[in-house]
């Protein structure tokens, strides 16, 4: 029975709702209002100053574009300096950096000229005569005859986004390069006063300018986000969204010149902050109105409600069976009748409840035995109910096809089975035969399995067969069959399951084994033609190479001993810099010829002491350079699995490295041993020598990248490429650390 609420009760909650539920309401309206009016400045704000940026990334692109026309206008010109112009324009292009590269095309889609930013390390040379036809901004420039510009692209010379700039020139074209780091600066200058995030998206949906250049570098799709959704489709306005469980009030502008997005986002919460600050008063304020209305209605509850709780408690009296209860205190005349009738109450219940008491004694005894019968009955029919609720949940929520069939007829199918056959109400399926949906090719088995159940009533095996559904198609099903009884004659209950997934999954695994087997012998092909080429290569510089550098050597020393006397001081000195320029460059093959043996050379592995490999080559150098003061420690025991004339190449140049860049200290120390950086075993190499800027790290492990010039330090930069191909043949890395005039350590992890 549901309580209901006292008198006292309901006078206090009314005292409570008619002084509080004013000053709330009021509140609440007032609250969301300044909320909504304060969500709308800051999304005003933000798209002002969204299309601001806008703007802003508009003109950011007229200048290259401009540019890009110009050059294409200055090639077009008749006459014999338009070449001489737009070489100029080129070099321009190298000194101010406007552009990653710039490539003037001949109207084949060839490289003709080009020119690259100084920040990008790349050879013209490399380039020239290079077909870029497929590039689809160079043809649509090419068809139309118009300036042209690609989608957003991630640069391989920089890692940022860049879009590409063609325009006709003569008969072919100039294509620039264009990075777009500049978005990231002007979304990092341009920021909103309230701790915002200024966003440039692509028409593709990704991040292409943002104060974190990791989300740029990686491409972060934003595709799917509602406020990105409605600024591709034109629609500018202000969302608000969740990014990490944050909620963000966002403004979207589109830019029409590129189909770019400009957001302009701030925390929801420091947006409405103001807001937050007036609700606090709010509620502190309803607070204290809640506390001084209960405290009024407590006092004025006492006084009008004394009578009333004096009569609740002579109710109380009565309801134990004490008729003699005390009367309340004379009060508002309503409470005396209500006393009068309680008192004529009392004497009337006092004579019923003599005669009932005799009857109630009679109806108790025939109640129980009533009771005891209905409570067995009940409890059967509960079993009874949950047994077949259970069953009919069972078959009807089964992702597998359950029918029943009688002699051979349809009696039930369940949502499953309409499913599974096509069908779509029951009527389609129940009263047809069992065989009219039987492919031929398993009538045979399904008419021993349905004889089997019918006479020997026991289940039959579960077996995959095919059917044929209302629409002609035929599918595969496992099937497994229970005799059962329904409405009192023999039935069968059948469950079957549709397998044409796995059917097709297990032809798609046959298909893509004999596909894998077929692409592993065309990439062995591949592989082997590739190493006889790159075999072919080696030694045509190996042999072809070497006799113009011998000659240019010889040459120069016997110009050298043959006129001597007759020659200038200015040309000896040339002459003795043609014969190091030589050996240099015989030096140079060398490394290269021993990169490329490093590279294809058939790996062997086994313990490999490294201890005493180190050593073996220390004492190469002591003898090699007596004069030199160089203390050499190495660890004992450092031994690892790997090839070891590979290994020995490696530990060579690394020595060799410590041992050139200390050659300038009166006394070095170099040393050799091994360490546990993050879980990862690692050998290394230690000097005290010249050291490098660690901004520079990167270049460290690449084919002719140096840190220091020639004549400040010999050796053509192949060295550590060398080592860095060496580890990555063994399946692990090289890596190094150092510090300008404080040495280096080199470190190597051979897993």
């Amino acid at each position: 029975m549901k309580l209901k609420p006292s008198f006292r009760t309901a006078v206090l909650t009314a005292l409570l709702v008619a002084a509080v539920v004013p000053v709330l309401v009021i509140g609440l309206i007032t609250l969301a209002i300044e909320r909504r009016n304060l969500s709308d400045h800051v999304g005003a704000t933000n798209l002002t100053l969204a299309r601001s940026i806008a703007r802003e990334v508009s003109g950011s692109l007229r200048e290259p574009h401009g540019f890009i026309e110009h050059i294409g206008k200055v090639t077009d010109r008749e006459g014999g300096n338009a070449r001489e112009q737009a070489k100029r324009l080129l070099e321009e292009v190298r000194v101010i950096g406007l552009f990653e590269s710039v490539y003037l095309m001949d109207p084949n889609g060839r490289v003709a000229d080009v020119a690259f930013a100084r920040n990008v390390q790349a050879s013209p040379r490399d380039y020239l005569g290079m077909d870029l036809s497929r590039l689809p901004v160079l043809r649509e420039t090419l068809a139309n005859g118009n300036i042209s510009r690609s989608s957003v692209f991630l640069s391989s010379a920089t890692g940022d986004p860049a879009v590409m700039f063609a325009a006709p020139a003569g008969k072919g074209a100039v294509v620039g390069t264009l990075g777009l780091r500049v978005l990231s600066r002007i979304a990092e200058q341009v920021k909103p006063d309230n701790g915002g995030t200024v966003i440039i998206v692509s028409s593709a949906g990704k991040i292409i300018g943002h104060t974190d250049n990791t989300l740029v570098q990686r491409q972060t799709d934003l595709g799917g986000m509602e406020i990105v959704r409605a600024g591709l489709a034109g629609r500018a306005g202000t969302h608000i969204y969740a990014v990490d469980g944050v909620e963000r009030l966002g403004s979207v502008v589109r830019i029409p010149e590129t189909g770019w997005l400009v957001i302009v986002e701030v925390p929801l919460a420091k947006a409405l902050a103001p807001v937050k600050r007036v609700e606090t008063i709010f509620w502190f304020a309803t607070a204290a109105t809640i506390l001084l209305a209960l405290l009024l209605a407590l006092a004025g509850r006492a006084v009008v409600l004394r009578p009333v709780t004096a009569l609740v408690a002579s109710a109380g009296e009565i309801s134990l069976g004490n008729y003699d209860f005390s009367l309340p205190p004379a009060s508002f005349s309503e409470i005396n009748e209500l006393v009068e009738s309680f008192r004529a109450m009392t004497d009337a219940v006092r004579v019923r409840e003599g005669e009932l008491h005799d009857r109630n004694e009679e109806i108790a005894m025939a109640e129980e035995e009533l009771r005891q019968q209905l409570d067995e009955y009940q409890l059967s029919q509960d079993h009874l109910s949950e047994s077949e609720e259970r069953y009919r949940l069972l078959v009807e929520s089964s992702p597998d096809a359950i029918v029943i069939h009688c002699a051979g007829v349809y009696v039930f199918a369940n949502p499953a089975a309409l499913r599974l056959y096509g069908a779509d109400r029951p009527e389609q399926l129940l009263g047809r035969q069992l065989t009219d949906f039987v492919h031929p090719d398993s009538r045979k088995v399904v008419a021993e399995r349905i004889k089997h159940l019918y006479d020997e009533r026991r289940p039959v095996p579960l077996c995959e067969q095919q059917i044929v559904r209302l629409d002609g198609t035929v599918v595969d099903v496992d099937v497994i069959g229970i005799p059962l009884t329904y409405n009192g004659q023999p039935a069968v209950q059948v469950v079957l399951r549709d397998i044409t997934e796995r059917k097709e999954a297990e032809e798609e695994v046959r298909r893509l084994n004999a596909e894998l087997e077929q692409r592993v012998k065309e990439r062995t092909i591949l592989l082997e033609t590739a190493n006889r080429e790159l075999e072919s290569f080696s030694y045509s510089v190996s042999h072809d190479l070497r006799a113009p550098l011998r000659h240019i050597d010889g040459f120069s020393a016997m110009l050298m001993e043959d006129c001597c006397e007759s020659l200038p001081e200015t040309a000896t000195s040339y002459l003795e810099k043609i014969k190091s320029a030589s050996r240099r460059m015989g030096q140079l093959i060398d490394d290269l010829l021993d990169l490329s043996r490093v590279s294809r050379s058939a790996m062997r592995r086994e313990r490999v002491d490294l201890s005493r490999l180190v050593r073996e080559l220390a004492l190469e150098y002591e003898e090699a350079h007596p004069a030199r003061k160089v203390t050499f420690e190495i660890d004992d025991g450092v031994v690892v699995e790997g090839d070891p004339l590979l290994l020995r190449v490696a530990l060579h140049n690394l020595l060799d490295n410590a041992w050139k860049y200390t050659g300038k200290k009166d006394s070095a120390h170099i040393r050799f041993g091994e360490t546990i950086i993050h879980g990862e075993r690692a050998i290394f190499v230690s000097d005290d020598g010249a050291g490098f800027d660690m901004r520079y790290v990167d270049k460290l492990f690449g084919a002719f990248q140096r840190l220091h010039s020639a004549e400040e330090f010999e050796g053509t930069g192949v060295g550590l490429a060398t080592v860095q191909r060496i580890a990555m043949r063994h399946g692990g890395r090289a890596w190094a650390e150092g510090e300008e005039g404080n040495g280096a350590t080199f470190y190597l992890s051979i897993p």
